[in-house]
């Protein structure tokens, strides 16, 4: 069976949906099942033909500002799929964000994380924060929706994601089956912890909902003999506000913005940071998080995205959505690394035995078998 794999991510991946697919398609050969990634082309990169680690890929220029870009898109999307979509016998299209495409294939759609809920808890104020949500509420969700409508199969990423789907948009029946993102948890614990002492480490988009500025805050409010230095890898639209806000809150000599790091240099730092932060206001099921539970690295993180699927007694420190919070969290942790590690210790055994990309991919392949017989 060959499975067209679909997003609006740029590919090679530089976020969590892109790697997300990549994973997934390294593993599925195992399985019989052919993939083929659809992604967007990366800037300077010539749109067409192409390989990713060694998969079959088509990448496609989502050029210009949406919704133009997605008509874009949608048109040498939809020629492809007249052309006969590589031989391509099933659509499995990530959400959100990828254009309404006409097509005969069966479709599978995995929803990463819902527009109508992602821009809701946009908590920073101004136009761009405005117009995302009003981008949102117009196009994005009628986009998702379309695809929802066409389904044979639903698929979100945590229990809170179907949820989402259940209170914002019409399933038709479609009960959600819930499939988490995985983590290649050998490749983040190969790098054996080298601590840096007080070093606080975020991994993930500088952008909305990210809880950006409340860790800031909460950093400031830090002694600095526990906390020497927050380091943010990633890279997004926020880049020279967080600058600023760091100026203006007399930590800039202690903050370092690394930009867009591969895998290698995000476990590099995983390795010897003192604790990882997810500090975001809204999460569907963050890759970052598992990366750090991998890595053996003490996590302290709001409650959000695959948090709630860890049980009632989750091995990470779970605050509240404050700066207050969040600074209480980040000392607790920094304070007594004997309690960190131990609570590390539990959490690389709970991503080997529950997240792993080996297991989630076999569940995915079962997926494909189970509708194919259904069809057949």
């Amino acid at each position: 069976m060959r499975v067209a794999l679909v997003t609006n991510n740029l590919l090679p991946p530089r976020e969590g949906i892109g790697r997300h697919l990549v994973e997934l398609a390294r593993r599925l050969p195992e399985h019989g099942i052919e993939p083929l990634l659809i992604g967007r082309t990366p800037p300077a990169t010539p749109p067409g033909p192409t390989t990713i680690d060694g998969i079959p890929a088509l990448l496609v220029a989502w050029s210009g500002p949406p919704p133009l870009s997605h008509a874009r898109a949608r048109r040498v999307l939809e020629r492809w799929l007249a052309r006969g979509a590589d031989g391509a016998e099933l659509l499995h299209v990530r959400l959100p964000l990828v254009p309404p495409l006409r097509t005969r294939l069966p479709v599978v759609v995995t929803v990463h994380s819902p527009m109508l809920a992602d821009s809701a808890a946009i908590s920073e104020r101004g136009l761009e924060p405005f117009a995302l949500r009003a981008y949102a509420r117009l196009f994005s969700s009628l986009c998702e929706q379309h695809w929802l409508d066409r389904a044979d199969r639903v698929i979100t990423v945590s229990s809170g994601v179907r949820d989402e789907l259940a209170a914002l948009y019409r399933l038709h029946g479609h009960v959600p089956h819930v499939l988490t993102n995985g983590v290649d948890a050998d490749f983040f614990a190969a790098t054996p912890p080298v601590r840096r002492e007080r070093e606080v480490l975020y991994v993930g988009r500088l952008g909305w909902r990210k809880g950006l500025h409340r860790l800031l805050e909460a950093f400031a409010r830090l002694p600095q003999g526990l906390a020497r230095r927050l380091v943010l890898v990633g890279e997004g639209p926020l880049r020279r506000d967080l600058l600023s806000r760091a100026r203006a809150l007399g930590i800039a000599d202690r903050l370092e913005l690394t930009g867009f790091l591969d895998r290698e240099g995000v476990r590099a730092h995983l390795a010897r940071a003192a604790v990882a932060v997810n500090p975001a206001d809204y999460e569907s099921g963050p890759l970052t998080l598992l990366e750090a539970m991998a890595a053996g690295t003490p996590v302290v993180t709001t409650r959000t995205g695959l948090v709630a699927e860890f049980g009632e007694d989750p091995p990470l420190l779970v605050v509240e959505h404050t700066p207050e919070a969040l600074a209480a969290g980040l000392e607790a942790a920094l304070a007594d690394p004997e309690a960190a590690a131990a609570r590390a210790r539990r959490a690389q055994a709970l991503v080997r035995a529950r997240f792993d990309w080996g297991r989630v991919t076999a569940e995915l392949a079962a997926l494909y078998r189970e509708r194919a017989r259904r069809a057949a």
